[in-house]
């Protein structure tokens, strides 16, 4: 019996918009990549697996290191080619030798570039509202923090933003406007994000979306699947 096993890892980079020079400072914009490491052989008839998912992690995680919480730039290979078949090709090649195991990787952006507004419905369980949700791509620095610590980097994140507000007819328009502000930028550069924090970037939110006259009531920022806020104003 044969079968293929899949291990997902999320990375959070930015990339250089366009080199450096005397008379123009570099840009920089960011995206959070799904990286799925793939296993495929016969299933081991003691164990029951093709591999332990921990020997599948484990081969990764050198190159984890390198592209989690880092500017893809400093990579000399990636300097420039930051699409995710250009991850995708380093990163086989870079874990050759193969084990007879090992099926290679798939790298694909997290969320879809690009403005894509949806609806999301009431949640009871989380105590959310009815909100509307879209999704941008930036890069951040935490400079605040110690040296050691991972968000001190330069890196990115394919936000998720969720806002609701009591002129409902107004929030597709302020997310399009929010979304055009915040989408392929370095947030450190923008007023009040210096420290880019998803505390700052939800209170930069709903002060926008309250110039535009929706009256929020609820706003979230998502920096990846497992971090979340959520902000209610003051």
């Amino acid at each position: 019996m044969k079968a293929r096993i899949v291990k997902t890892v999320y990375v959070e980079t930015a990339h250089r918009l366009f080199p450096a020079s005397e008379d123009t400072e570099a840009r920089y914009s960011g995206h959070s990549y799904r990286i799925d490491l793939m296993a495929e052989g016969t299933v081991h008839p003691a164990y029951g697996w093709v591999v332990d998912y921990t020997d599948l992690k484990a081969l990764f995680e050198p190159l984890r290191k390198q592209l989690d919480h880092c500017c893809l730039d400093h990579i000399p290979e990636l300097r420039g080619h930051h699409e995710p078949k250009d991850i995708e090709a380093w990163i086989n090649e870079s874990l050759r030798p193969w084990p007879d195991w090992f099926a290679g990787v798939r790298v694909s952006f997290a969320v879809p570039p690009g403005f894509h507004p949806v609806m999301l419905p009431p949640d009871p369980v989380q105590d959310l509202p009815a909100r509307l949700a879209f999704t941008f791509s930036a890069a951040q620095s935490l400079p605040q923090l110690p040296e050691e610590h991972p968000c001190h980097n330069l890196h990115g994140h394919s936000y998720q933003v969720e806002i609701a507000g009591k002129a409902e007819a107004l929030l597709e328009k302020t997310a399009r406007l929010l979304f055009d502000y915040f989408d392929g930028r370095y947030l450190n550069t923008l007023p009040g994000l210096e420290q880019a924090t998803s505390e700052r970037i939800a209170a930069c939110v709903w002060q926008m979306v309250e110039e535009a006259g929706a009256a929020p009531f609820f706003v979230a920022v998502q920096e990846t699947p497992s971090n979340r806020c959520h902000y209610f104003g003051g």
